[in-house]
């Protein structure tokens, strides 16, 4: 009975890591492939010649496709920047009045935080646009980063608030009546104990940024403006697809929300685990 549920794990392992890996395996074996040898027909997995023409034509800054996949880069960085830089402090505030005060309607907002999180985008995006022509707020990182801020505002604020909540109020009433007001005992006692909620929060904020799609498909349609993810799909055009040269950039484009989720995987896995008790 043990060795049949031993070799059930290990079957079930290897199928996720075949659905997991294997996409990301096969990309990068398109993009080391001779575009004439994508073409032969055969049942190798394998070229029998590997090429890094394209990862040197998009990492060489004089090249167009290079130039456009680093401008995809910074621009997902600016977005990423100014998404965690309001995103944050506006999370930890609105969780912290959640979680910490008592007034008139706060189970409501509680409530309404998780009714938003079940909107799809496309339900927001048509308003959205109308919006932003009428402001004349298209093409513009800092209002397209509000517009992340505003989608992850609801499911980071309750996370944090449920997080808070866990840490004895007793803590920070003895922080007061040593004299502190109410933002010093939260600088003092609430801030130094969350610190893996808000890494949490800022990598949570960071992953789905960086990957956004439909939001920057439609409010940021020029090249000063769009991020990696819009430049490495357009690659891709009807008239011809550069196979290798899309996986390539596809590849490069991967390399920083993995290696940041790699890096800081401890804080996302604890702080995730810790925002998802009962508040």
């Amino acid at each position: 009975m043990k060795a049949g549920k031993k070799i059930g794990y290990v079957l079930a392992l290897a199928v996720f890591l075949i659905l997991t890996l294997g996409p990301f395996i096969w990309t990068f074996v398109l993009s080391v492939t001779p575009e004439y040898a994508m073409m032969e027909k055969n049942t190798k997995l394998l070229p029998d010649e590997m090429t890094y023409a394209n990862y040197k034509e998009l990492l060489t800054a004089g090249s167009q496709k290079g130039s456009v996949l680093i401008t995809g880069i910074k621009n997902a960085l600016k977005a990423v920047g100014a998404t965690l830089l309001i995103g944050i402090p506006v999370s930890m505030m609105s969780a912290y009045a959640l979680s910490r005060m008592e007034f008139k309607g706060r189970k409501i907002i509680r409530n309404l935080l998780l009714i938003t999180m079940v909107i799809p985008v496309m339900a927001t995006i048509i308003p959205l646009f109308r919006l932003f022509v009428d402001r004349q707020w298209l093409d513009d990182v800092f209002w397209l980063s509000m517009v992340y801020v505003s989608s992850y505002l609801p499911m980071v604020t309750w996370l944090m608030s449920n997080y808070f909540a866990t840490i004895p109020k007793e803590l920070e009433e003895s922080a007061m009546i040593d004299g502190c007001g109410r933002m010093a005992s939260f600088l003092r006692i609430i801030l130094p104990a969350s610190y893996p909620i808000i890494l949490s929060a800022a990598l949570i904020m960071f992953l789905n940024t960086w990957s956004q799609f439909q939001i920057p498909l439609i409010l940021a349609s020029s090249l000063e403006t769009k991020p990696v993810a819009i430049v490495v799909s357009e690659f891709m055009t009807k008239d011809s697809v550069q196979y290798g040269l899309t996986a390539a950039a596809g590849i490069i484009a991967v390399i920083p929300p993995a290696v940041t989720a790699l890096v800081f995987r401890r804080f996302l896995i604890s702080g995730m685990m810790g925002g998802a008790v009962k508040g």
